[in-house]
């Protein structure tokens, strides 16, 4: 509160002083003098105002938004999809990041595997199925954000017809 009243006096003396600067064209240096002065002094009692209140004595500026990675499957989960197909996958990376796919028959003995870097942005990227002659249920792992302390998995079923 103390703080608030002092800025609003220097405020109201700093007006007094810029009128006094006008008053007399400009020729006062007393009145320059006064009006820099009272200028200097708000923009301290500003600064210190906005340190004071901050946690640790910082600047206080919003912390940056969390970066976020998403990526979608393009198709119902169960989908039947032949050997040779694509899977359309949607990503939207805020940073540079590692795309590992792997396909997984029902037993869980990896049949395909891939790794993708992407470049920052949005877009499909087509994922070819080569799983030889397997036929039956799958699964799609998508793991990104490898290289972090949490990396995060997602799966999608389908199967593989002839």
């Amino acid at each position: 509160m103390k703080r608030t009243l002092m800025l609003i006096g220097l405020g109201i003396a700093f007006v007094g002083a810029s009128l006094w600067v006008v008053l007399s064209g400009g020729r006062s240096a007393k009145a320059i003098r006064a009006k820099f002065r009272l200028g200097g002094a708000i923009l301290t009692l500003v600064s210190l105002t906005s340190l004071a209140s901050c946690e640790k004595n910082v600047g206080c500026y919003d912390p940056a938004p969390p970066l976020h990675n998403e990526v979608h499957i393009n198709a119902n989960v169960g989908a039947e999809f032949r050997n040779g197909d694509e899977i359309n996958i949607y990503y939207a990376f805020d940073i540079a990041d590692t795309l590992s796919l792997i396909v997984l028959s029902e037993d869980g003995i990896e049949l395909q595997s891939e790794m993708l870097t992407l470049e920052p942005g949005d877009e499909y990227i087509p994922f070819k199925l080569n799983v030889g002659d397997y036929r039956g249920k799958a699964t799609l792992k998508i793991c990104y954000n490898v290289y972090e302390a949490l990396p995060v998995e997602e799966a999608f079923d389908f199967v593989i017809v002839e």
